[in-house]
């Protein structure tokens, strides 16, 4: 038997087993990419405490760059976490061992919201547009967005903002954009401040590979049974954000800085949709949202024409959780 095989033995072994056990907890550092309410899930889940019941003892790191999180897992400093797939995908057609091992977001969840002078599409030409960083998935949702309004790329302006969502509502107030893309609870905040609905990409349920779990292929290598934890930890801890929705909205209102009780509402539409709708008890990637991915970054990068969305993802520890019965085993 290889030593690659053996290590995935190893690995399918741990996902049969219980939780607890003898196993001593085993150091990892995760990243999260986005303080936004589509990754509202991985704050739940971290905060539920199942790493740490699955034997894990993590360094949880925010990373506001899919890029910088690629290189982080690239030089071994993090091993794996929550970004956007276009990162993964991006980084994997220049010839990284990046993989997708789950599926947290596989639509599009943003809305691209307009001062509320902008109402028409023809209106955004000439306009700043505010993103979080080139090659985010923001960055990805606004050029959709755009192509689905028939508005060229090159009528408008992308601006670059870090600090999340607050940080664009911020440079949309006060003027510095005309147009930023939003997801839950910041949408429904924006609406109530005046600002108008461009598009509005939840309600078409456009299949896209939004956000991911991502590790690098060294480390599934190398320590297949410390991923196999994780895959243990992270969905049950989506089964903990399905049935406990008070203890998962204060969560999210925490990281979110948002008053629990001034943004209730905003904070349950954010639930509904991400927790209740979108996030799968069974997480797989979506293959059909990958090939959207590979079809934008084609315009620009000619390998991704040829590239097959299958060649990106390793769900061999969902699998085997899936096969095994672990998962519908939660909801029973």
């Amino acid at each position: 038997m290889t030593r690659s095989i053996m290590f995935w033995a190893w690995a399918m072994l741990f996902c049969s087993l219980a939780p607890g056990g003898s196993f001593a907890a085993e150091k990892i550092r995760i990243f999260y990419s986005a303080i936004t309410g589509e990754q509202s899930a991985f704050y739940i889940i971290k905060e539920s405490g199942m790493f740490q019941k699955y034997g894990l003892d993590p360094e949880i790191i925010y990373l506001d760059s899919g890029t910088i999180a690629v290189q982080a897992m690239l030089s071994g400093e993090i091993q794996l976490g929550l970004l956007g797939s276009t990162a993964a995908i991006s980084s994997s057609l220049r010839g990284s061992d990046i993989k997708i091992i789950a599926g947290m977001i596989n639509h599009l969840t943003y809305v691209l919201m307009s001062d509320p002078k902008i109402n028409r599409p023809d209106q955004l030409k000439g306009s700043k547009i505010a993103i979080a960083r080139f090659g985010s998935l923001s960055d990805f949702g606004v050029r959709l967005a755009l192509k689905r309004l028939n508005v060229a790329l090159s009528d408008v302006t992308l601006l670059q903002l870090g600090g999340g969502q607050t940080a664009r509502l911020a440079a949309l107030k006060s003027g510095v954009v005309q147009a930023a893309i939003f997801a839950p609870p910041i949408t429904r905040v924006a609406r109530e401040q005046g600002f108008y609905s461009m598009l509005d990409m939840i309600k078409e349920k456009f299949e896209y590979a939004g956000s991911a779990i991502a590790a690098s292929g060294a480390f599934l290598r190398e320590k297949p049974d410390v991923a196999a934890r994780f895959m243990r930890a992270y969905v049950a801890g989506i089964h903990y954000a399905k049935t406990h929705k008070e203890e998962s909205m204060r969560i999210t209102a925490r990281y979110m800085k948002l008053d629990f009780n001034k943004e209730r509402a905003s904070l349950e539409e954010t639930y509904n949709i991400f927790i209740q709708d979108v996030v799968q008890r069974k997480p797989y990637p979506t293959l059909e949202g990958i090939q959207r991915v590979l079809d934008l970054i084609a315009e620009s990068d000619p390998k991704a024409k040829t590239a097959k969305p299958e060649q990106f993802v390793d769900t061999r520890l969902l699998a085997e959780l899936d096969r095994s019965g672990v998962i519908d085993g939660l909801y029973k």
